[in-house]
This record gives structure tokens, C-alpha cells and sequence, in this order.
């Protein structure tokens, strides 16, 4: 492990970032980063943490994903649970979000993106973002000036 992936900070403690350079199936909950660099990746559990997907990297999100998510050039992932926070799609990168799937959280796409479930959150990039099936894009609802989505 190189330095650039020592540790999180996670609830005022130092929590190694979980580097993974093979296949890799993630189980229960996990607080902290995770840094994958190979293989085909897959969260049945939870993650709470950042998930940094590298160029290559397959993932398939089977659980919950409570953070920011990149997602590099040359990567592919298949959401059938839930990614709640941040996403950062690469050109080349791509993200599919299955009928059981949505996407909660701010979403920077200059990849592809192909929604089969919904998606919730503000939106910028020059990439591809496509509805398919009975996927949709959920509305914010705004009380007393504040926008927020209700799940």
C-alpha cells in the first residue's frame, strides 16, 4: 500500500484505506475508504467510505454505498442497490443503475450513464446520461426554500 492510500479519518480515528488488486467481494459494513486497482469488484454490504474505481475495474454494487464514488476511464459499474453521495465519472468511465438501482447525491458524468432505476441529485458534465426502461429522474421537492429529495 503506497502512501496516497494510508488511512481515512473516520469518527476522529485513522482507518487504513482498503486497497484491493484482485477479484474482491465486500461483506458486512466497512468504514472507510476503498482504493480498487483490479479485478471485479462487489459490495453485497455496506460502505461508508469513499470507492475509487480504476481504469479496468468491474464492480457490481449489490448493497449500499454511503460516499463518494469515482469512477476512472475504462471502468464499469453496475448499481442494483444504492450509491448515496457523490459521483465522479471519467470519460470512458461508465455507470449502470438497474431497475432495483438509483443514484442519490450529486453526479459529475463525462462518461456514461444509463439509468434503468432513478436518479436523484444535481447534475453537470459533458457526458452521456440515458433513460432506459422505466428509468427516471426524481424531482426535488422544496419546503420553506430548502430542496431537498425525498426517498
Amino acid at each position: 500500500m503506497s502512501d496516497k492510500y494510508a488511512f481515512d479519518i473516520m469518527d476522529g480515528r485513522e482507518v487504513p484505506t482498503l486497497v484491493v488488486t484482485d477479484d474482491y467481494t465486500l461483506t458486512g459494513t466497512h468504514q472507510g475508504g476503498v482504493h480498487v486497482e483490479a479485478g471485479d469488484f462487489r459490495l453485497d454490504g455496506t460502505l461508508q467510505g469513499s470507492l475509487d474505481l480504476q481504469s479496468g475495474v468491474k464492480a457490481s454494487i449489490r448493497g449500499t454505498q454511503q460516499g463518494s464514488v469515482a469512477v476512472a476511464e475504462g471502468a464499469v459499474v453496475l448499481v442494483t442497490r444504492a450509491f448515496q453521495g457523490s459521483t465522479h465519472i471519467s470519460r470512458g468511465g461508465v455507470v449502470i443503475i438497474e431497475a432495483t438501482g438509483r443514484l442519490a447525491g450529486s453526479l459529475t458524468n463525462d462518461g456514461e450513464v444509463v439509468v434503468r432505476g432513478v436518479f436523484g441529485g444535481s447534475y453537470v458534465g459533458d457526458g452521456r446520461l440515458r433513460l432506459e426502461g422505466d428509468g427516471y429522474i426524481k424531482q426535488s421537492v422544496v419546503r420553506d426554500g430548502v430542496s431537498y429529495y425525498e426517498w
